[in-house]
C-alpha cells in the first residue's frame, strides 16, 4: 500500500506512459494529454490513496476508461453533425504479423475510432476480448467483429503504404 502522495512524483513517473496509451486510442494529440490530466487529476482527488493496490493498473483502467468516454463523446458529435454507417464486414482474414510495431502505430492512428481502440487495447495493451467488451460495455462478439475489421483495414493500409 506504499502508494506516493505527491502528485508530481506521480505525474513525473506514469504521465509519459498514461499519454502514449491514451494517444494508442484516441489517436489525437490534444485529447490525450486531456486524458492524461483527467486521469491524474482523478487520482490527486481521491481520498482513499492507500485503498489502491496497484497505482499503474489503477491509473492505466482510469485512463482506458477516460479515452474510450473521449471517443464515445466523439462518436455523440459526430452523429450529430453526419449520417454513419459501419463498415460492411467482409470476409477473409488478414495477417498483419509480418509487420513491424512502428508501422502498425503510424497506420494504427488513421483507422477510425471504433477500430483503433480495440486494436490498441488487444495488441498493445493485451487486453482479451473479454475484457474489452467489459472496459468498454460492448458485446464481446461485436468486439471480435470490430477486432477481425479492424485488423482487415489495417493490414490493408500498410499495403497501401508500402505500395
Amino acid at each position: 500500500m506504499n502508494q506516493p502522495t505527491n502528485i508530481e512524483k506521480v505525474y513525473d513517473e506514469h504521465s509519459v506512459r498514461l499519454y502514449n496509451m491514451s494517444l494508442r486510442i484516441v489517436g489525437d494529440r490534444f485529447e490525450a494529454e486531456e486524458v492524461m490530466h483527467d486521469t491524474l487529476i482523478q487520482y490527486h482527488s481521491t481520498e482513499d490513496k492507500d485503498g489502491i493496490r496497484d497505482l499503474r493498473k489503477w491509473l492505466s483502467s482510469i485512463c482506458i476508461r477516460k479515452s474510450i468516454d473521449k471517443l464515445r463523446e466523439r462518436q455523440r458529435w459526430k452523429v450529430l453533425l453526419e449520417s454513419y454507417e459501419d463498415p460492411i464486414l467482409e470476409e477473409g482474414n488478414e495477417d498483419i504479423s509480418d509487420y513491424d510495431v512502428e508501422n502498425i502505430r503510424k497506420t494504427l492512428y488513421d483507422l477510425p475510432d471504433h477500430y483503433r481502440a480495440v486494436l490498441s487495447l488487444h495488441l498493445f495493451e493485451g487486453y482479451d476480448y473479454s475484457e474489452i467488451s467489459e472496459i468498454t460495455g460492448t458485446n464481446e462478439n461485436t468486439i471480435r467483429s470490430l477486432y477481425m475489421r479492424g485488423r482487415q483495414k489495417l493490414a490493408e493500409a500498410i499495403r497501401q503504404k508500402k505500395s
